[in-house]
Formats: structure tokens, C-alpha cells, sequence
């Protein structure tokens, strides 16, 4: 299929034909797409087949590293170099070979900034053979527990764990040292309580979204795209995505289906954040139906009006139709925050302020799960356990008007 075969020894050595080697020594070919593509045997399948694993890179030297790297981690009796592997050396390498063509690029990135801000400087210089529990559990998790939230505690917590198990499978450790580690109780940290809008924040809010000046202009054109999200739900980068075909306003309702994010493009070789549309979600949930209420529907219509370049085109977009970039949404809602007086937050407010209007209508924490796309009730019930709570208070209250 267009794919050029050649030795590992020389990228200028030929290309023509596959050139069959033995198992275990591994093979380079240019793809069609001009990535580089290097290929290894390591073992077979039960239905006689080979089983293979691919490293993939846009640069011949790297990919050839890539598989020279894997095929030291898998030799039954290591070498001194391989003995004396650092953990350091030993993730970094496990999340370039192994894990970068198995995460989304955001997830790739988020793994990085684990490995390289938490991993690497308390526990990297230790020989990975000679990795204990005790290390772990003192020079990692306990030394984060006064810096560090609990979900970035587990974050470092799994991604070492991960690398462990990879190291046994490739017979390059002999015992999982992080089985013998605990985290700290979740209830040992205070969780940063969620903002949302009073009422009376959401009338001055709404008040600027909605400004409009003598000649007729919006002073944001932006302003009811805010609105929508506030009476959707959407995560930032989903609302950036949702294009006019998304949008039923026969039915009241809208189609999920991707999502932006800002990551590194590492396939094109520059370590540069850019951002990428994904069709996969941030979880299966995320991928959902939701019904639009009349404020909703009346934001769209405005929107339109404002700005429209057809079916395909974004709803959110830029006055020349492209597709808006989330720092210029959130550099229009700290605008808007500023003239409305309204202390400074996050967008996410946007969707907590959502949620929290469900609760007070009552609605059942399923439902308001379903909606925001988690990926479990769980989440939902650990984020909005005060409004719960307090709903769960005020349906007892309810008991004394019998």
C-alpha cells in the first residue's frame, strides 16, 4: 500500500521489497502517510499468527530508537546497561513507545505533565530493578499529600502503577512495588467548592451578554453563545465543536459528537500546542442527546442572526466563520464577568450554574449526570454533594407542612 521496507542499520539503505527477518529483530518501512513505521515480532497468537508491536514516528531515527529501546526492554537476560535502566529512563520511555499511540492527545499530555512534574523528580533516579514499595509510597505519594490535591496524588499514583505492570510483561521487573502503596483517604482533602451564578448574577450576566449599542452592534457578538452554554450544560470545548447541523430545532435538541481540545501536535515533530477537533469524547457519556429549553432556543436564534455561514459551519465561530478558539471565549466572559460585577471565575461556572438550577428544580442526580455527559452518577454525586445535600434537607422540611 505505498509503504517503503527498509533495514534498521541505514534509512538510505534499499527500499525495495520487505525484507523478512527473524523474530525479534524487528523491521522499519515508510508509510504512505510519511510517518515511519517500525515493526516486531514478539510472539504468536494462538491462531498461528504473528503478534506484533508497532512504534510509529514522522522521523526515521526516531522510530529506529524506539524499536532498538524496546527490544533491550525485552531480552530475557538484560544487560549491565539495561540493569542499571533508571525509573526516569524507563517511564519516559514507556510513554513515548507505548503509550503515545494509545491516548488521545490531550490524555498524552496530561500524562507528560504527571510523569515529568511528579514522577520524575522524587523517584526518577532510582534503578528501576531495584524500584521498592517503601520508596514510592515515601518519596511520591507522601510527599505530595501537603502540595498536591487528591486527584493529582492518584494521577501519579496510576501512571507509575501502569509503568510497573508494563515493566513485568516485559520481564523487566519481577513484582509490582506499587501493589504495597496506599493512597490517602480522599477525605483528607477539603474539595474546592464549585461556583455558580445566584439569580441575581445571572440577570447582570445576561444584561451584558445581551448589550446592544445605538447602531445596532452587540458589544459581544459572543454574548448569547455564553447564554446557550449556560442553559445546555456543554463543556467549553464541546460547544466549540457543535456546527448548525448539530442543532434540531424542530425536535428542541442537540447532538454531542466531538470535542476541542488544546494539546500538543506531536505528529507533525513540533512540540507546539494547537488545537484539535476530536470526534471521540471525553467519555462514552459525553456522546449525548440534549433536549434545549426555550432560552436555549431563543440564544441559537440570536446567534444566527449574528453570525451564520451555513449548515457545516460552527455555531460559535469567528466574524470570518472559523472555528473560535476557547481563549477568546473565555477572554469575552472575563470581559463580561468585569462589567457585570461579578467576582472573577472559571468557565465551567457556565455549566455548574446548569446543574444547579436542576437540583433546585429537583431533578434526580441521574439525570443531571446524564446530561452533563459524566461518565458515572458517582461523578455528579461527588461535585454537587452540597446541593444534594441541601435538596435532601429542604424534602425533609417538606415532612413538617403535612
Amino acid at each position: 500500500m505505498g509503504e517503503k521496507s527498509v533495514k534498521i542499520e541505514d534509512e538510505n539503505e534499499s527500499k525495495k521489497g520487505y525484507h523478512r527477518k527473524s523474530n525479534g529483530e524487528g523491521s522499519i518501512f515508510q508509510r504512505s502517510d510519511g510517518r515511519w513505521c517500525a515493526k516486531i515480532q514478539i510472539g504468536t497468537l494462538e491462531n498461528g499468527k504473528p503478534k506484533l508491536k508497532f512504534f510509529y514516528s514522522m522521523k526515521y531515527k526516531t522510530v529506529k530508537d524506539k524499536l532498538n529501546t524496546y527490544k533491550a526492554l525485552l531480552n530475557n537476560n538484560p544487560d549491565e546497561e539495561a540493569n542499571n535502566t533508571t525509573v526516569d529512563e524507563f517511564i519516559t520511555n514507556w510513554l513515548t513507545t507505548v503509550k503515545f499511540n494509545d491516548l488521545k492527545p490531550s490524555s498524552y499530555d496530561r500524562l507528560e505533565a504527571t510523569i515529568n512534574d511528579n514522577i520524575v523528580p522524587t523517584i526518577g533516579y532510582h534503578k528501576l530493578s531495584e524500584l521498592t514499595a517503601q520508596q514510592i509510597q515515601e518519596e511520591l505519594i507522601n510527599s505530595m499529600r501537603d502540595k498536591y490535591s487528591y486527584s493529582t496524588i492518584k494521577k501519579a499514583y496510576n501512571a507509575i502503577n501502569a509503568c510497573c505492570k508494563y515493566a513485568i510483561s516485559i520481564r523487566r521487573m519481577n513484582y509490582n512495588p506499587v501493589s504495597a502503596v496506599s493512597l490517602p483517604s480522599v477525605h483528607q482533602f477539603e474539595r474546592k467548592p464549585i461556583r455558580w451564578f445566584s439569580d441575581d448574577e445571572i440577570m447582570r450576566f445576561k444584561e451584558q451578554c445581551t448589550f446592544i449599542y445605538k447602531n445596532g452592534k452587540f458589544r459581544y457578538p459572543l454574548g448569547y453563545g455564553m447564554i446557550f452554554i449556560m442553559n445546555t450544560g456543554l463543556r467549553l470545548g464541546e460547544a466549540l465543536a457543535i456546527k448548525w447541523g448539530n442543532v434540531d430545532f424542530e425536535k428542541k435538541q442537540l447532538s454531542v459528537e466531538s470535542n476541542v481540545v488544546m494539546a500538543v501536535d506531536r505528529k507533525s515533530g513540533k512540540k507546539k500546542r494547537v488545537q484539535i477537533n476530536q470526534d471521540f469524547l471525553k467519555t462514552k457519556s459525553s456522546k449525548r442527546i440534549i433536549p434545549l429549553n426555550n432560552t436555549a432556543i431563543g440564544a441559537l436564534t440570536q446567534i444566527k442572526k449574528i453570525r451564520y455561514f451555513g449548515e457545516k459551519s460552527y455555531i460559535l465561530c469567528t466574524e470570518t466563520g472559523t472555528q473560535n478558539k476557547p481563549r477568546n471565549f473565555c477572554r469575552t466572559f472575563e470581559e463580561i464577568l468585569k462589567r457585570a460585577e461579578i467576582e472573577k471565575c472559571g468557565i465551567h461556572t457556565l455549566r455548574h450554574t446548569f446543574a444547579s438550577k436542576l437540583f433546585e428544580k429537583n431533578v434526580d442526580v441521574k439525570t443531571v449526570s446524564m446530561l452533563l455527559g459524566h461518565a458515572d452518577v458517582t461523578i455528579t454525586y461527588n461535585i454537587y454533594i452540597h446541593l444534594i445535600q441541601q435538596q435532601k434537607a429542604e424534602a425533609v422540611q417538606l415532612l413538617d407542612e403535612i
